[in-house]
């Protein structure tokens, strides 16, 4: 008798086990009547099959929802940016609704049917494992590459001390590398030392090679979004000599570089986003050559940053506390004392040529100062404005210094009008 409860006990533990062990991806099929509501019943589906549930029919509307204009248009030809732009929208949406259980996804197909008008996207499903120690968020991110870039000529002079262009360029590659994953919007792949992981995927794919390393490090993966740019340099001249104190004279304005850099998106290499940078050398007090180009190299870095983050991906409130807002942004992003304008989002705006979604209205309500800034939030507090419009997912634009500067009163006059049309002057 003992031995059969305990065989059933081992039998029972075993079941119980096999119903732990779950897929690490699932493929799956979504159709609908729109490419985002296709994707999103892909997702779903994924997610039942991995857990062994039904959604409710309401759970499943509010998350597959279709945006018609946006999806059935031109027989349902969308171009490839576009269905990007839709899937870092969902990406984002992903966070909310899945809380976690999926960590990524790929789609495998995606194709329209003028039939039925509908779209039929097929995806593969990744989902964190059980005792995965890595940050299980990386795959739902868009993944961005910066390039080293191009220099017009190999040196310049600052202050008649040479400096090597291609020195200049790798120290911004660097600055801008750290301000973009300090973002955590993007998952950024390293493409400084490339000839490093080919070597070493050199050696573990020789013979005696385990094969599931061998496999493992094979998986490189490309981009989503590369970052490339040219960078033309001017000598900066020393300062002229004052005759009377035989000091240096203060430096006029000496723009030493311009910075024309390009956001592609990197299937298609269709334009994301562009902007020029201009760096003016009197504003670096640089005592070496050294300090020169750690100070400029991150000082372009940080407008590039800003520049990139505002047209793509702008700053949020992450959640709302009375006056006092959470952003989802840290490190070297935010400073203390930084402001902006806070704005609830409206309706979509869309090109009246194309009907492509531009943007959503931004309706400014209130002011915000940043207060505290922590590796990966940041606190601030509501100055102005209405504090109870303010809600999660409200956008933030910076201000500038001379913005948030109140207007002066004008100064009060002594000059008075007579009667006969002259001015009495106080004397």
């Amino acid at each position: 008798m003992k031995k059969l409860v305990l065989s059933l006990i081992c039998l029972c533990a075993s079941f119980l086990v096999a119903a732990e062990v779950r897929p690490s991806s699932v493929r799956a099929v979504g159709e609908a009547n729109g490419y985002r509501a296709a994707l999103n019943e892909a997702l779903v589906s994924a997610l039942e099959q991995r857990d062994g549930f039904t959604m409710s029919a309401t759970e499943r509307q509010t998350i597959t929802h279709a945006d018609s204009a946006t999806n059935i248009r031109e027989n349902g030809s969308l171009d490839e940016r576009t269905k990007l732009e839709i899937n870092d929208s969902i990406n984002k949406d992903l966070q909310k609704w899945a809380k976690g259980k999926i960590r990524g996804y790929t789609i495998l197909s995606d194709a329209f049917d003028p039939a039925t008008r509908k779209y039929r996207v097929e995806v593969e499903v990744r989902f964190p494992g059980e005792y995965e120690t890595v940050d299980s968020t990386s795959g739902m991110l868009r993944r961005m590459a910066v390039t080293t870039f191009n220099v017009r000529g190999k040196s310049f002079s600052w202050y008649g001390h040479p400096v090597e262009s291609a020195e200049w360029a790798t120290a911004l590659a660097d600055h801008l590398n750290t301000r973009l994953t300090q973002t955590r919007k993007f998952s950024m792949l390293d493409r400084a030392f490339d000839k490093e992981v080919d070597a070493e995927l050199a050696r573990l794919t020789a013979p005696n090679a385990a094969p599931e390393d061998a496999v493992r490090l094979n998986n490189k993966l490309g981009t989503d979004y590369l970052v490339v740019g040219t960078v033309s340099f001017n000598d900066v001249q020393p300062p002229a000599i004052n005759p009377l104190t035989h000091q240096p004279m203060p430096l006029a304005s000496a723009l030493f570089a311009e910075i024309n850099y390009r956001v592609l998106i990197a299937p298609t290499g269709q334009l994301k986003w562009t902007d020029t940078i201009r760096l003016d050398a009197a504003t670096f007090a640089a005592a070496d050559v050294r300090s020169f180009i750690s100070i400029s190299a991150e000082t372009a870095a940080e407008a590039i940053c800003d520049g990139m983050m505002a047209n793509i991906l702008p700053f949020e409130v992450a959640k709302v506390c009375g006056d006092q807002i959470v952003i989802g942004e840290g490190g070297k992003q935010l400073a203390v004392g930084d402001r902006f304008t806070v704005c609830v989002l409206g309706e979509p705006v869309r090109d009246t040529r194309t009907g492509t979604v531009i943007d959503e209205v931004e309706m400014p309500v209130a002011t915000a100062e940043v207060t505290m800034v922590l590796p990966k939030l940041s606190y601030a507090k509501i100055i102005g404005g209405d504090a109870s419009k303010v809600t999660v997912g409200s956008r933030l634009r910076r201000l500038m210094p001379q913005e948030t500067a109140q207007p002066q009163a004008p100064a009060a006059t002594t000059i008075q009008v007579n009667g006969a049309g002259g001015v009495n002057v106080q004397f």
